[in-house]
């Protein structure tokens, strides 16, 4: 790796990248960082994968449809044969490919249609009995058609994370449990861990949702943090209908779901506009939201009627004001850097993330227009009533 202005020198013993957050932009980040041959210090309060994390659920999703949005649509494509890869490398499962059925409205179905078209991404649209004859156990009747994408599918969160920060110790980066805080401009070190100063040549802030708190007067009106509730519904032990090898994820005008991967049928419930605390937020699901997610249940899936509640996760999203990442210099802290914005869509491209989030750190040459849309110029304060 070639020397860059402001790098320590690496016979003090000192670390090139410090990176803060060890989740879906932190995590892969310090991995590909270290991949690159930079040396990285990766700090999280928590650990990666806990529980107060935006990505220390059991599962998450990966598609390849967002509308116009290509880049997202090219990142995805790009984060599936990565997760193939790693999954390989780390030598455990990690993504279960079994696609997505999704409903949307005639305008968006056509935007859709169009750029899958053009990158020549494979795709049917279905009526509901088409639905219904390759997949019984699902009733779409209440819609005229569902947009099927046989590519994506599910991936193990919580166990991800913690399979890319074994590999990127394993690669010679460091580990630190600690409460990282952005040093005042000119001092001796761009952050503090536990109150202790970590030299470095470069700081990237990558912590989800505590971003709005690190940095309140720059990203304190750009990310919101709301609560999200998640129900896993239980099989008859017979029925392997719900298991990911036989059933698509599913996103429709309700909520969202997740195929069995051996801990229940992923349910989000439907809840909006309610802050959530990641330090401090209580981790129980609400009561009122099992009769939604049981109404739910009797809509899409009529064979769980009737069986129990296995599992419930809180946690929480962290969103934009637009819907596109964060990452950016802070324009204030020399050799300091924001990334975050998730916005719902992070995790599932974390390894295309890390890799972007890498070579902008190293200052390699990358795409201007892509740099542009994640640039905070791109990103207006939200406004309160």
């Amino acid at each position: 790796m070639s020397a860059r202005p402001g790098a320590p020198a690496i016979n003090r013993n000192l670390p090139d990248v410090a990176v803060v957050g060890a989740g879906a932009f932190g995590g892969w980040a310090a991995l590909s960082l270290r991949e690159a041959g930079a040396k990285v210090t990766l700090v999280d309060a928590y650990g990666p994968g806990n529980p107060r994390a935006s990505s220390g659920d059991e599962s998450r999703l990966l598609r390849l449809s967002y509308g116009p949005r290509e880049i997202y649509t090219r990142w995805a494509r790009r984060a599936q044969a990565l997760w193939e890869q790693r999954q390989e490398e780390f030598g455990t499962r990690l993504f279960y490919p079994n696609g997505s059925l999704r409903t949307m409205s005639a305008d968006a179905l056509a935007e859709q249609r169009a750029l899958f078209d053009r990158l020549s991404v494979p795709y049917e649209v279905l009526s509901p009995d088409e639905v219904h004859a390759r997949w019984p156990q699902v009733d779409f009747s209440e819609y005229e058609t569902v947009f099927y994408e046989p590519t994506g599918g599910v991936v193990k969160a919580r166990e991800a994370m913690v399979a890319a920060s074994e590999a990127f110790m394993h690669k010679g980066g460091t580990m630190k449990i600690g409460h990282a805080k952005p040093a005042a401009a000119g001092g001796s070190a761009p952050l503090t861990v536990d109150g202790k100063p970590l030299a470095c040549g470069a700081a990237l802030f990558a912590c989800g949702p505590w971003l709005p708190r690190v940095f309140p007067e720059l990203l304190g009106d750009r990310i919101v943090t709301p609560r999200r509730e998640i129900f896993y519904v239980g099989s008859p032990i017979d029925d392997h209908r719900y298991r990911w090898e036989h059933l698509p994820n599913i996103a429709d005008s309700h909520t969202y779901t997740a195929a069995d991967v051996d801990y229940g049928t992923k349910i989000a419930a439907n809840l909006r506009d309610v802050p959530m605390d990641p330090d401090e937020g209580d981790r129980m699901a609400s009561g009122f939201l099992r009769a939604q997610v049981e109404d739910y249940v009797a809509r899409r899936f009529p064979g769980l009627v009737g069986q129990p509640i296995v599992a419930t996760r809180v946690c929480q999203v962290e969103l934009s004001d637009n819907g596109h990442f964060i990452i950016d210099r802070h324009p204030d802290l020399p050799g300091v850097w924001v990334a975050g914005g998730g916005s719902g869509h992070a995790f599932k491209m974390g390894p295309t993330i890390g890799e972007y989030l890498a070579a902008r750190v190293l200052d390699e040459p990358g795409d201007s227009a892509t740099d542009a849309l994640f640039a905070l110029a791109s990103h207006k304060a939200r406004t309160h009533e």
